[in-house]
């Protein structure tokens, strides 16, 4: 999932993570580090979101980190959380000629004029985290929301005795992410005729525009028996909106993207959340596969991160998932890459 305000990805357990760091290792191996005598040292142009929200400023340290640990000399570039500025940002990449590009798309329609000029030119293209209109790329690595939301929406739906009113929060309308999003949840929604949708708004990845639709909707007398949110920031507007009207049981929410702070809020609040994971660690295994790619070695032309187990939902009880040490804004797992002192440089330890 790019975000374009947040979004798109972990284990259970701290054993968990390690078994999540040698699986990612295991898909991408790519060998010694280019950096070593005798052997070429490759350039990546890392075109990211932006640090525009916690997520991308997470996505960003673990691929410097991941760039670092294969020897490759990593050029960054900000699209500043905003499509229409980072569109440039890849012609500029571009004209300096590097080994591959890493590019998280914040645009996927505007993007790929741009990413086929890059491919024209032999320079290899991974896309991360979101796509484009054309298959003419080297590979794409990302969670695939389609799938990853439906044992989310199925939860939501048996905890609702698959009847009732559900109140429905959307994330931004044209973005990969919020489309794979409803496709999941759709799949699973029409089924149960009996569950009846209430469509709130779009909140555009914005906490505070999800909880303002949120509210208007608590405010309309209608019980809503559950809740869908588009990604963490609308769920995390949901439960906000829900306190502050003080229901005094509040519906079983999913759709949320894991953060330590939505498993905080659920935990203290006790109300039952459904997460998937859009790890922010999912660049590792972008920066992993262009090294791969330039090397000359066969890349796969989709990685799906929710494929793996370690990245499947989760589910209530959250308890075994909330880590009280660091803030609200780390996304599950991103400490089994970082060191506490990298979450530190990126103020998620208290």
């Amino acid at each position: 999932m790019s975000r374009q305000s947040v979004p798109r990805v972990f284990s259970r357990s701290g054993t968990g993570f390690a078994v999540l760091a040698a699986a990612l290792l295991a898909l991408t191996a790519c060998g010694g580090p280019s950096g070593t005598p005798g052997a070429k040292t490759y350039t990546i142009a890392f075109i990211s979101q932006g640090t525009s929200n916690s997520w991308a400023a997470q996505l960003d340290a673990v691929a410097r980190k991941a760039a670092k640990a294969d020897g490759v000399k990593l050029v960054y570039f900000n699209g500043q959380g905003d499509a229409t500025k980072q569109l440039p940002e890849i012609d500029t990449a571009i004209a300096q000629k590097p080994d591959a590009i890493v590019l998280v798309p914040l645009g996927g329609a505007a993007d790929t004029g741009p990413v086929e000029r890059a491919m024209s030119q032999n320079i290899k293209v991974i896309l991360c985290d979101s796509t484009i209109t054309s298959q003419n790329y080297t590979s794409l690595v990302t969670p695939h929301a389609e799938t990853a939301a439906v044992p989310l929406a199925q939860w939501l739906a048996d905890k609702m005795n698959h009847q009732g009113n559900l109140l429905y929060i959307g994330g931004l309308p044209g973005n990969t992410t919020t489309i794979t999003y409803d496709q999941g949840f759709n799949s699973v929604m029409q089924k149960y005729p009996n569950i009846h949708i209430i469509n709130g708004g779009n909140a555009n990845y914005s906490i505070s525009t999800a909880k303002q639709l949120a509210a208007t909707a608590i405010a309309s007398g209608k019980t809503f028996t559950g809740a869908w949110g588009v990604g963490g920031e609308a769920v995390t507007g949901l439960m906000q909106a829900l306190i502050d009207a003080k229901v005094s049981a509040a519906p079983p929410l999913g759709g949320a993207a894991a953060t330590n702070g939505i498993l905080r809020l659920a935990i203290e609040n006790k109300m039952e959340v459904a997460s998937l994971q859009f790890p922010p660690t999912s660049s590792q295994v972008c920066i992993d596969t262009a090294f791969k790619a330039v090397k000359g070695e066969t890349v796969p032309k989709s990685v799906n991160i929710s494929e793996l187990p370690q990245y499947g939902p989760i589910l209530p009880p959250l308890d075994k998932y909330y880590k009280p040490q660091f803030s609200d804004d780390m996304y599950v797992g991103t400490d089994s890459v970082l060191t506490v002192d990298e979450l530190k440089a990126l103020n998620l330890v208290k």
